[in-house]
């Protein structure tokens, strides 16, 4: 058995702050286990804790996953036919694919005991293509998710005059406390700095997205007008969406994701994993 780092230089125990745990990690591998002070992030119990929470943890994301599947269903159905086509026009509908696929392979990693193996720690070791799959998927879909809440009831909600569904109150809220708990509840999943630039990318690309709805005509199926979201309309306020734009991805993007990447830390000093404790990064 391989002996666990615990601690850097001269055997003495280092305890990063925040700041210099940010400066680290800014400049490292997107998928690295190895934390700041030198130590290592246990695959297992992050990404899907074993036996004697084995069999829980399985129930639970399976549970998760049929709840989310049923509400993709229902929001699908309740749409016009002529309408579907433009289904994943919508970043909430979006939202809600990514999420799903995520929730997938966390239950495909939580059955698959072999994707979480870690080799010798002094390694210059990277996860699986399982566990690279999952943790991509979920630094993507919970920042997205908990970003289309905010945007929905700060900015999309107040110009309709309908009460909210099932649906849209599970795709704007429901949802993304879901992926929080698998993150931070269920498991321990780490995030890192550098995973901010692919929300980033994604938010441009989505924008560019509408920028091009907005020219094409493609319009909206059998609803009114040819906007996907009244906040965002490139023909006629050009400027207003400009700046929209702008703050979307220079500070709601970025302020969520490291909202995420905080309650990671803090789940992570909170959790309990009996004789493997040691193996992971207590870095509080």
């Amino acid at each position: 058995m391989v002996k666990p780092q615990y601690t850097n230089d001269q055997g003495k125990d280092h305890t990063d702050g925040v700041f210099q745990r940010f400066r680290s990690e800014s400049h490292g591998n997107i998928f690295s286990l190895q934390e700041s002070n030198g130590r290592y992030v246990d695959v297992t119990n992050s990404f899907a804790p074993e036996s004697p929470r084995f069999h829980h943890v399985l129930l639970l994301r399976v549970g998760l996953l049929v709840w989310s599947i049923v509400s993709l269903a229902l929001s699908i159905i309740s749409i016009d036919q002529e309408n579907r086509s433009l289904y994943l026009a919508y970043l909430t509908r979006q939202g809600l694919v990514i999420s799903i696929c995520y929730q997938i392979a966390a239950c495909i990693v939580t059955i698959h005991r072999k994707s979480l193996s870690q080799p010798n720690r002094d390694s210059q070791y990277e996860p699986s293509v399982l566990v690279k799959v999952m943790w991509f998927l979920y630094f993507l879909a919970t920042p997205l998710e908990i970003i289309i809440t905010i945007l929905y009831w700060v900015l999309d909600y107040p110009t309709k005059d309908i009460n909210p569904g099932y649906v849209t109150i599970f795709t704007h809220g429901i949802l993304a406390i879901l992926l929080l708990i698998d993150g931070n509840l269920i498991s321990r999943i780490p995030l890192r700095i550098p995973q901010v630039l692919f929300i980033m990318i994604y938010a441009v690309l989505y924008l560019i997205w509408t920028a091009i709805h907005a020219v094409s005509g493609i319009g909206n199926g059998s609803k009114d007008g040819d906007l996907l979201y009244h906040v965002i309309d490139w023909k006629e306020k050009p400027l207003a969406t400009a700046i929209t734009s702008i703050i979307i991805g220079v500070v709601v993007v970025p302020t969520v994701f490291m909202f995420i990447w905080m309650l990671s830390l803090v789940s992570k000093c909170s959790s309990f994993n009996g004789g493997r404790r040691q193996l992971h990064d207590y870095n509080c």
